[in-house]
């Protein structure tokens, strides 16, 4: 499990899963995806919002992710539902 020590350090790992989609043209995770993350002003309920897009990009379905995808997609989730509703 990855551990973020921080928000620029979260948005980082989140910006490079994001261009390795782009790189892909993997438009359906795009699609889901970046709503919650272009519209990310880090209030709580910006942190929802981002949380519940990457619950609809998780929807997908695991066999359409690496497992390293899946499990960073699985951190990146649990941490934006610490900061969303455990503050």
């Amino acid at each position: 499990m990855t551990t973020f020590q921080s928000n620029e350090e979260y948005f980082a790992v989140l910006r490079q899963q994001i261009e390795r989609w782009c790189d892909q043209r993997r438009l359906r995770e795009l699609a889901l995806s970046l709503p919650g993350y272009t519209s990310f002003f880090g209030l709580t309920d910006d942190w929802a919002r981002l949380c519940e897009a990457l619950k609809a990009t998780r929807a997908i379905g695991r066999e359409k992710f690496s497992e390293a995808e899946w499990e960073l997609l699985n951190d990146l989730i649990s941490a934006a539902e610490r900061a969303a509703y455990h503050r």
